[in-house]
């Protein structure tokens, strides 16, 4: 009985099932075994099965993708004795002849069809047959010798698992040499080494018939190593080895320690991370993921008791943490709050309020020197002589009356030597000329000072 979806009531009905997709090599197995509480026994019925021929249409659902439907057997497994003991044999068709063949332990005799066909069977082997296929394999042969007469210009490889397909699969599928190649044409570094065993090399006319029926490719006419591969593979590789010297590094740390901090991890994920950095798995683990480990007490996370777990120190649950995230935390023993972990993450809050420091205290003393006056020596003096001249042209000098008599004689013209006064100006000139700065302001004083008076 089941509850039917349209009626909602309770029915009877069949239950059945429908093929997808027709497998290259279908096995049947005969349960010619029965176990029941105190005894088992064997079912020694005759079952009739075909030796060519097996359609399968009847059972394939709508939107099975196989092309082949029909099946010929090509190997049986026999069973001789009782459910408590017994012995096998086999029957095998060879593939270049097609007779059949018993294999007894070390006996081998050549058996009709009809002897095959009544034989007790208990396993059936069966695989596609296609008339079409064979065909092409015949046309491929052909090929194939005549390029063997005329060697083409151009030579192809191709892989040989795909051969392999091609020389026993009815529906190989499109040419795949990605299982050689890397997606940007060159060969995988992984398998750069022996790739001359994965590779199989063609004549520029039977590549293009196998493409031209099948497709697939890409197309290779030399084999060379990805450069790009290759930085990804050595960057990965440091990456594997970086992770595995930190880890060593922190565990012996933690051996050492006297009261350490301890952290429980999923031995599951730990073993996933170990397979990376060992090398035997390309791809990292994914966040760390406790939650086989944990249990929920009051609404926290809390170690499950008799759960797969592992101790670490809380430097290296840090450090898993910071690389792969995940969680949750689940501590074993707090034993000292103030581990090297909690050191560091209290120096690095630290070190990043001092970062957020340093630019308002930058901003501060750039104001500051703003307000400052910016003027130099030489104009700070040339202002002062300046203010200087002008309150001396303002308040002359006053003289008493006998300083005024005892100044007459000077003020009176007096005979010049006109070569010593050009001497003089020559000298006054040349001095101006050969100095600045400073320099130039002191003679400038004395010429102002000189014509004062």
């Amino acid at each position: 009985m089941y509850s039917c979806e349209k009626c909602g009531k309770l029915r009877n009905g069949v239950k059945y099932s429908k093929v997808l997709q027709l497998p290259e090599v279908l096995i049947v197995h005969l349960k010619r075994f029965r176990h029941e509480t105190m005894f088992s026994s064997k079912i020694s019925q005759y079952v009739s099965f075909p030796l060519h021929g097996l359609d399968l249409t009847q059972f394939l659902h709508k939107d099975c993708s196989s092309e082949v439907v029909t099946y010929d057997l090509y190997g049986i497994i026999c069973h001789h004795g009782t459910a408590g003991g017994g012995h096998y044999t086999a029957y095998c068709q060879n593939w270049s002849n097609h007779r059949w063949y018993e294999f007894d332990d070390q006996y081998v005799t050549e058996v009709s069809s009809e002897t095959v066909a009544k034989c007790e069977a208990y396993v059936l082997f069966y695989k596609k047959a296609s008339p079409e296929m064979a065909a092409r394999r015949q046309r491929t042969v052909e090929l194939m010798q005549v390029s063997s007469r005329e060697p083409s210009l151009m030579q192809f490889y191709i892989s040989k698992q795909w051969v392999n397909k091609f020389n026993t699969f009815s529906e190989p599928g499109p040419i795949n040499n990605y299982d050689f190649l890397c997606p940007h044409g060159g060969v995988q570094p992984q398998k750069a080494n022996h790739v001359g065993d994965l590779v199989m090399l063609l004549n520029q006319g039977v590549w293009e018939y196998l493409h031209q029926v099948f497709g697939g490719g890409p197309a290779c006419t030399r084999l060379y190593e990805c450069v790009t591969c290759r930085a990804e593979l050595d960057a990965l590789s440091r990456r594997q080895t970086s992770e595995l010297e930190m880890f060593l590094m922190l565990k012996k740390m933690f051996q050492e320690e006297e009261h350490p901090n301890i952290v429980a991890i999923s031995m599951r994920w730990f073993r996933t991370w170990e397979s990376f950095v060992r090398g035997r798995e390309q791809e990292p683990p994914g966040p760390i993921d406790n939650s086989s480990i944990c249990t929920s007490k009051t609404g926290q996370p809390v170690l499950k008791p008799g759960s797969d777990y592992a101790q670490i120190s809380e430097e290296m649950w840090h450090f898993f943490y910071k690389t792969y995230g995940g969680g949750p935390e689940l501590w074993v023993m707090y034993g000292n709050p103030h581990s090297s972990a909690r050191r560091i993450e209290k120096m690095e809050g630290v070190r990043q309020e001092a970062q957020k420091q340093e630019p308002l205290q930058s901003e501060s003393r750039s104001l500051s020197t703003e307000n400052l006056p910016h003027t130099s020596t030489c104009t700070s003096r040339q202002r002062t002589v300046s203010a200087g001249e002008q309150v001396m042209r303002a308040s002359p000098p006053t003289l008493t009356k006998q300083e005024e008599s005892d100044a007459e004689p000077l003020a009176s013209p007096q005979p010049t030597n006109d070569t010593a006064t050009t001497e003089m100006k020559e000298e006054n000139e040349e001095a101006q000329s050969s100095c600045t700065g400073e320099e130039v302001l002191a003679v400038s004083d004395v010429t102002i000072a000189s014509l004062d008076l």
